[in-house]
C-alpha cells in the first residue's frame, strides 16, 4: 500500500520529466535534419544512410521515451539522443564545417569555461577544420569531437547551476537571519546565561555563511569533480569558521586589550548582567562574525597578539 502511495506521488514528476525528454529528443531531431538540409556543393554528397540510421534511432528513443516508467530511464535515453544528435557533425556540408566548428567553441567559451580548455580544443582541431576542402572526413571527425565537448559541458554548466544556486540561496538566508538570532540571544543573555555563548556561536556561523558565499567557486575553477564535494566543503568550512570565532573571542575576553577603556570582557559581561546597550551588543556580534568571516583570521590574529613564537624563541 505504501509503494502504491508512492508511486502515485512520483508519477507528476515522472510526466513532467517526460515532457521534458520528448522536447530534448525532438530537439536533437530538428538539429539532425536541419544539418542535413543545408545547400551543398554538387561534389559533396550527403550520407544518406548515416541520416536514415541516425532518425531511425531517434525515433525508436522517443518510442521508448513515451513508455518509461522510470525517471532514471528518461535520463538514459535523453543522453542517448544527445549521442544520436552528435552524428549530425558528419552530415554538415564541407564549406561549413571550419565556420561551425569555430561557432562551437565560441559557444563553449562563452560559458565562461577555464581558458586553458578552450585553447586545448583549438589546438587539437583547428587545423582539422581548416583543412576540410582537402581532408572532409578529418574535419568532420573533429567537429563531431565537438559537439561531444559542446555537449559534455552544457551538461556541466547544468550542475553547476544546479548546485551552486541552492548553496547561494541557503547561504544569504543564513547571513541574513543568523545575526538577528544571535542579537535576541544577546539582548536576553542576562535571563539565561548559556545564550551568551549560542550568540557567539551564531555569530561565528554568520560570518562564516558570509565567507563562504564570498568565495564560491567561479565556474573556471570548480572542475574536477569538486561539485561533488562542495557541500562537504561548506560544512566544514563554516563549522571551521565557528571554532575558530569562539577561540577568537575567548582569546579577547581574557587579554586585557581595551578600546575607548572598555575591553570586550566588559561588553560581555554587560550583556551577562545586565541589559546591554544597543552599541555593546553591536561589538559583540561584530567581532565573532569578523573572526568566523576566514577559519584564517584567528591565525592572523595570534600572529599580531602574541607575535611569530620561532622569532622569540631565536631572540
Amino acid at each position: 500500500m505504501f509503494k502504491r502511495h508512492q508511486e502515485r506521488n512520483e508519477e507528476p514528476e515522472l510526466e513532467e520529466r517526460r515532457v521534458e525528454a520528448l522536447s530534448a529528443i525532438g530537439g536533437e531531431r530538428a538539429s539532425v535534419e536541419a544539418m542535413a538540409q543545408r545547400p551543398r556543393s554538387g561534389d559533396d554528397v550527403l550520407d544518406v544512410a548515416l541520416l536514415q540510421t541516425v532518425l531511425k534511432r531517434l525515433d525508436q528513443i522517443e518510442a521508448s521515451a513515451k513508455q518509461a516508467t522510470r525517471i532514471s530511464d528518461l535520463d538514459d535515453l535523453t543522453e542517448d539522443a544527445e549521442v544520436q544528435g552528435q552524428f549530425s557533425a558528419y552530415l554538415c556540408p564541407r564549406d561549413e564545417i571550419d565556420g561551425e566548428g569555430e561557432l562551437v567553441i565560441d559557444t563553449i567559451e562563452g560559458w565562461g569555461i577555464p581558458k586553458a580548455a578552450i585553447k586545448r580544443l583549438r589546438d587539437l582541431f583547428g587545423k582539422k577544420l581548416e583543412k576540410a576542402d582537402t581532408n572532409p572526413a578529418a574535419a568532420r571527425s573533429a567537429l563531431h569531437s565537438l559537439f561531444v565537448e559542446r555537449d559534455a559541458w552544457s551538461d556541466y554548466v547544468d550542475d553547476y547551476e544546479d548546485t551552486m544556486r541552492p548553496w547561494a540561496r541557503g547561504l544569504f538566508c543564513a547571513a541574513v537571519s543568523l545575526p538577528l538570532l544571535a542579537t535576541l540571544a544577546f539582548h536576553f543573555a542576562a535571563q539565561f546565561s548559556p545564550l551568551l555563548i549560542l550568540g557567539l556561536l551564531l555569530a561565528g556561523a554568520a560570518g562564516s555563511s558570509v565567507s563562504v558565499m564570498a568565495k564560491m567557486p567561479a565556474l573556471d575553477v570548480s572542475l574536477a569533480g569538486e561539485l561533488d564535494a562542495y557541500g562537504r566543503r561548506v560544512l566544514s568550512r563554516i563549522g571551521i569558521g565557528v571554532i575558530a570565532s569562539l577561540i577568537g573571542s575567548a582569546s579577547l575576553a581574557w587579554l586585557p586589550v581595551s578600546v575607548q577603556n572598555q575591553t570586550f570582557a566588559d561588553a560581555l559581561n554587560s550583556c551577562a548582567t545586565t541589559s546591554a546597550t544597543s552599541i555593546r551588543i553591536l561589538v559583540i556580534l561584530g567581532l565573532p562574525m569578523l573572526l568566523g568571516f576566514s577559519e584564517r583570521s584567528l591565525t592572523s590574529f595570534e600572529q599580531r597578539v602574541f607575535g611569530n613564537q620561532s622569532k622569540l624563541q631565536k631572540g
